[in-house]
């Protein structure tokens, strides 16, 4: 009887510690084997996706090829995700007033928007919810630690590794990159004025030495034909006074012996 009291009160402790296991997305649906608690050990645990980094505040950083290095919010064994063990970063009120937020999806997404600021977007979209007035948003920096990296168990895999501070930017860091940001945007503005200015002065001054190239030919050509019509010319007059000057050479004697015949 002793034995049988036993057994029952083992078996309910094992489906307690069993149904403990079972992740939940953040829409409340229930996930299947490829997402585990990342403390499997306590009553309710945040849970993230295989061979994801558990991090202490309840997200997850990727390792995936397409995904490495993202954070996401994956869920809780914990069906409400109201227990103090689940991620609540991204349930926050939506940025605009007197709005309705819209159905959590099973997962999301953290983004990094400016100064330090973060917000949530369902995991697989790739729009942007820093302009989003209903997207949740995160104020300040996250601080968390690495845990163990979940991976398939088995009896030859066990894998641990050691908490290490996460690296997250200070808002001093986001000021000085947003700053080098600005004076190298600043930077190529002024570059592409002054190269832009170069090159319609060089505009200019081809389209000025064609003009002048081709009137200073025109007037050579024109200086050409008038003194080509002058030459012409003189030549023209030149044999004309010429054959002038001998007629009159010619027929200036005969007129001299008849006015001496008269006078006799």
């Amino acid at each position: 009887m002793v034995a049988s009291s036993f057994l029952t009160t083992a078996l309910l402790a094992f489906a307690t510690v069993v149904a403990s296991q079972q992740c939940y997305g953040i829409d409340g649906s229930a996930l299947d084997k490829t997402f585990t608690p990342c403390n499997p050990n306590a009553e309710h645990s945040a849970c993230c996706a295989s061979g994801d980094v558990c991090l202490s505040n309840g997200l997850c950083m990727s390792t995936e090829d397409v995904t490495v290095g993202m954070i996401f919010s994956r869920g809780c064994t914990d069906a409400t995700g109201k227990d103090t063990a689940c991620p609540q970063q991204c349930s926050g009120a939506p940025t605009k007033p007197n709005t309705t937020p819209s159905p959590p999806p099973p997962a999301w997404q953290l983004q990094t928007c400016d100064m330090g600021e973060y917000c949530c977007r369902a995991a697989g979209s790739t729009k942007s919810c820093c302009n989003n007035a209903v997207a949740p948003r995160i104020q300040g920096p996250l601080h968390a630690t690495l845990q163990s990296p979940l991976v398939p168990i088995s009896k030859d895999n066990v894998v641990s590794a050691p908490q290490t501070p996460l690296a997250t930017p200070s808002p001093a860091t986001s000021m000085n990159q947003a700053a080098a940001a600005s004076t190298c945007a600043e930077d190529q503005a002024r570059w592409t004025i002054i190269a832009a200015t170069l090159g319609a002065l060089l505009a200019g001054i081809t389209v000025s030495f064609i003009i002048t190239t081709v009137w200073l030919h025109k007037r050579e050509r024109r200086q050409r034909r008038l003194k080509e019509h002058y030459e012409t010319q003189m030549s023209k007059t030149n044999v004309y006074r010429k054959a002038l000057e001998s007629c009159v050479g010619s027929a200036r004697p005969s007129m001299a012996v008849e006015d001496v015949d008269g006078d006799d």
